[in-house]
């Protein structure tokens, strides 16, 4: 009997294991660097000299 408990733990740890792995893996999928064809232009801020105080993009 307590093997078969062990067992049943082993599984159901491994299975806890694999949902956690796939879920850290789609966290991190949202988490990467866009490749290289998929970044846009870089936005350009500049400020004026006539209203110092505000930016403008």
């Amino acid at each position: 009997m307590k093997i078969e408990k062990r067992l049943l733990h082993s599984q159901f740890q491994d299975w806890l294991n694999l949902q956690v792995a796939r879920h850290l893996e789609a966290q991190a999928a949202k988490f990467r660097a866009p490749s290289s064809a998929d970044r846009s232009e870089p936005i350009q801020i500049k400020a004026h000299t006539t209203d110092a105080d505000m930016v403008h993009a």
